[in-house]
This record gives structure tokens, sequence and C-alpha cells, in this order.
């Protein structure tokens, strides 16, 4: 699956490439002239790329996972911005009669929309970038984010349809034909097909109760339907509302079992407006999913056993997985360290000394300020740590490794493998900033 999309990049940027050089000369362009028209169709053709990868198509999802999707997304996105911008300032080189143009006062359409979009890929870029370091709330920078994609989209559509000599072109109009016909069809099935599929498989709120004094648990009962299957360990957006068509969700890990695809169970920390009003919720509440989506998950690994490392909320896939493996009655040896600021931190831990009972388990819980009478471990997840949890190194080599938790937790247990010789096949992660 990986192999096959390495080959659909390469081709959305080697097909414009090849008709941009055949172009450029049927059309008797200067060299500077001939590359403006190449970074103009390879960019086209990545904002497509970029646009398609984060649309939930399962074939994606489920097998690459989302955290490359989106990985690959914000590379595709940020090369489709430089391409752009190397091509306006080719197009002015080739000709420098054209900075006229730049007086939209009297600017032509195709300048508007060539303008217009290129600017909101600007905006997107920059916004994109300092979200993490604001801490923008995901709510409102979803919105503008997915605002800002439609004009850069449909500015581009526009500008190349206004431009008209590229689209006389039998090849390359066949090639815009193809892009836009991919697009307008990635627009039906995410805000079209998805939401009416949820509509078909709704559930319910059957409880809810709080987990700690700052996270929910929200159990959902299928209404009308088995349930929707999925993996031990993926996540789904949730719609808590009268209509699967609305705006507005959340992607929230499965925590409970995969053997009852008729019961959900989430825990949801309180870290945004939607979360706060979680809480609020009361049973009997119509609620819509989209999912399952992720490759965070054991299912096909032939693995001796697991190691799970979480921090925090980061618990939940961890928590489905081991109860997807009691169900299962599955023998193999399992790990879990959980860490967490304060000991309150610590979700789920009847339920997981209950796993350890049914599950040849060893929980290790972490927490980095302790109180006196503390009696696990202390600080934060080290090699050191590991190391006498999980003693021999061609044991470690041997088990697969589930990491999910900050980016600052994952990234440091991720050094402490690297430096324990674990292979990086066997160390699957998922981080709380994907979204």
């Amino acid at each position: 699956m990986v192999r096959r999309w390495l080959v659909a990049y390469l081709v959305m940027i080697v097909v414009p490439l090849a008709m941009s050089v055949a172009g450029g000369r049927l059309l008797h362009e200067s060299l500077t002239a001939e590359l403006s028209l190449s970074t103009g169709l390879v960019a086209a053709s990545l904002l497509v790329a970029a646009f398609a990868l984060p649309s939930r198509l399962r074939m994606l999802t489920s097998h690459l996972g989302i955290e490359t999707l989106l990985r690959n997304h914000r590379a595709v996105a940020m090369t489709a911005a430089v391409l752009a911008l190397l091509h306006v300032g080719l197009v002015l080189a080739a000709d420098p009669h054209r900075f006229g143009v730049l007086d939209l006062r009297s600017a032509p359409p195709r300048v508007w929309a060539g303008s217009v979009a290129t600017v909101a890929l600007v905006l997107l870029v920059v916004l994109a970038l300092s979200r993490r370091k604001r801490r923008v709330r995901y709510e409102g920078w979803r919105l503008v984010h997915i605002a800002l994609s439609l004009v850069v989209v449909g500015g581009t559509a526009l500008h190349v349809w206004w431009l008209q000599h590229l689209v006389l072109e039998p090849d390359m109009a066949a090639w815009f034909g193809l892009l836009l016909v991919v697009v307008l069809g990635l627009i039906a099935y995410r805000w079209g097909w998805r939401p009416f599929q949820a509509l078909r498989r709704a559930y319910v709120v059957d409880d809810v109760r709080p987990e700690s004094t700052t996270a929910v648990k929200v159990v959902l009962r299928a209404r009308g339907h088995e349930g929707v299957p999925f993996r031990a360990g993926q996540f789904a957006w949730l719609k808590f509302g009268g209509s699967p068509f609305t705006f507005e969700e959340h992607p929230f890990t499965i925590a409970s079992t995969a053997t009852q695809p008729w019961r959900k169970e989430f825990t949801i920390k309180a870290l945004g407006d939607f979360t706060e009003l979680v809480s609020s919720l009361r049973p009997g509440r119509r609620v819509y999913l989209d999912g399952p989506h992720g490759q965070f998950t054991f299912d096909d690994l032939r693995a001796p056993g697991f190691v799970f490392v979480a921090g925090g909320v980061g618990v939940t896939p961890m928590l489905s997985m081991l109860r997807t493996l009691a169900d299962q009655r599955d023998r193999r040896p399992c790990v879990l360290f959980v860490g967490g600021r304060t000991s309150d931190d610590l979700l789920h831990r009847d339920e997981i000394a209950e796993l350890a009972t049914r599950l040849p388990l060893r929980v290790v819980e972490v927490v980095a300020t302790p109180h006196e009478d503390w009696a696990g471990e202390r600080g934060y997840i080290t090699k050191e740590m590991i190391t006498r949890h999980v003693p021999g190194r061609r044991q470690r080599r041997r088990l697969h490794w589930f990491l999910c938790g900050p980016p600052v937790m994952v990234t440091a247990v991720l050094g402490s493998l690297d430096g324990l010789g674990v292979p990086r096949h066997s160390i699957h992660t998922e981080l709380f900033d994907m979204v």
C-alpha cells in the first residue's frame, strides 16, 4: 500500500512535468516561461494530492495510518506553496511588463483568481505553522483551515480556466479535467457520502460519568443496527447533534473492546469548548460516528508480546487493545507503562487492574510529581526504567511497542528505544497533535 501511494505521488509530479515540457515547446515559450508553466502545473497537481490526503478515504486511513497521512499532507502542501510562489516569480521574470498586473484594480479575472488562491495558500501555511506555538483552539482553526482550502482549490481552478491557453491544449485539458473530477468527487465523498453513512449507523449516549477531575467517560450504544466494526486502537470523529451533516466534529480514540462493535466507549479530556460540554450530555442523546480510522492497532501483527507506553489520555487506545486481548483469551505477555504529571492523571486504573487478572500483564505507573507515599515509579519513562521492566536485549527487539501521548513524551521514548536497539518497524506511534 505504501509503495502504491508513492507511485501515485510520482505520477502527480511526472505527468504535469512532461505535459509542461511538451506544452512549452508547442507554445514556443522561453526557458523561463517553460519553467513557470512546469512549476504551476506541478503545484496545482500537488494541491489536489494535499486536498485528498485528509479526506478520510478508508483505503488510506486504515492502511497508512492517520499520523502518516497528515504528516504527508503537511509536506505536500508546503511543497505546493513553494512551487506556487516560484511559479508567480517565474511568470513575472519571463516578461517584466507583466508587473503591471500586480495592480489588482485593473487586473483581469485570471490574475485576481491566481492572487486570491496564492494569498489563501500562504495563509494556510502560516496558520498551520503557528497553530502549535500559539495553542489555537482546534474548533476555530479547523473552520478557517477548511474555508481557506476551498478558496485555494476554487481560485486555482478559475485561474487555469480563465488563462484559456492551458485548457485548449488537449493533454492539459484532460489532466485538469481529471483533477477537477477528483476534487469534486472528494468533496461529495467527504461531505455527502460519509455523513449519510453515519446517519444510517447512529449511536445514542448510554452513560456519562467523570473518569477524573479533567476527563469524562462517554459510553455509546448502537441504535437500530449491530454496530460499526473496528480494530482495537482505532479512533472516530464524533458529532453530538441532530444531524451528521453539521460541521462541528472531533476525533477521539475508542477505548472499548473490538469484540463488541455495538458498544463504543470514549474517554474525553477537557481541552476545548467541545470537550468541556461533554459532561452535560444526557443518556438518549443521538451521536454520529465517522470512522473507524487509523492504523494504530495490533491486528495482523505476529508478535510474541507487546509493550504499551501511554501518557495521560493516551492510555485509551491501549485500553482498547488490552480489553480486546482479554476477550480473545490471548496469552501473549504485555507490559503497560502509563505516565502522568500526578497520580490523578492516571486514568482507568481500576479497569487496568482488572485486566491484569485476565492477562499476563505487567503495569508500570510513572508519576512525575508524586505524593510522598507514592509506591510506583517516579519521574519520567527513561531508558533505564524500560530496561528494568523489559529486560533482555533480544526480547526487547522481538516485541512490538505502541506509544501514544504528548509529542514530548513520544519523542523521548523513541530516543530511548533507539538507544536500546529496538527496530523502528516494531514501534508504532500516535500523537495528540495530529489534527
